[in-house]
């Protein structure tokens, strides 16, 4: 009787070892915040005619994340995100709609040898105007859909 309460008490602390093991290795592969913060866009008139859009100021890029855009608008933006020394397009199709909430856009930034950029912002449709609202970063974590 000895030796099954032995075996027992030995394989609940192996048990109790291998559960805490998991629950730390789960904590030390939580995803690296990034040190950049967000930029709330600017209350701005923004139309879809070359000229009524809006660029953002010039970021440092960290890696080669996407961009972060939260849209609170209430229309789709049109978004292009360009190198910040030459200005070049160097967003994955050369442009990304983005829908009112939280979206990622991919970008060649870093791949490109860059390390800053904008977007350039309109709205995504001709006839729609407002106010643009919400904010962007030229880093991301997290998980939210891709808009492009």
């Amino acid at each position: 009787m000895m030796k099954k309460k032995q075996k027992w008490l030995a394989g609940t602390v192996l048990t109790m070892g291998l559960m805490m093991g998991l629950s730390v290795s789960a904590v030390a592969s939580d995803p690296t915040t990034r040190s950049a913060k967000d930029s709330t866009f600017p209350r701005v008139f923004i139309g879809y005619d070359y000229g009524d859009g809006y660029n953002t100021s010039i970021r440092s890029k960290e890696d080669d994340s996407y961009n972060y855009v939260m849209n609170t608008s209430g229309f789709n933006l049109w978004v292009v995100t360009k190198a910040g020394t030459d200005n070049s397009n160097v967003t994955r199709g050369s442009y990304a709609i983005i829908p009112n909430g939280e979206w990622f856009i991919t970008n060649y930034v870093y791949e490109r040898g860059y390390r800053s950029c904008y977007l350039d912002i309109t709205t995504a449709k001709s006839g729609v105007s407002g106010y643009l609202s919400g904010k962007w970063s030229p880093d991301s974590v997290g998980n939210y859909p891709v808009a492009n």
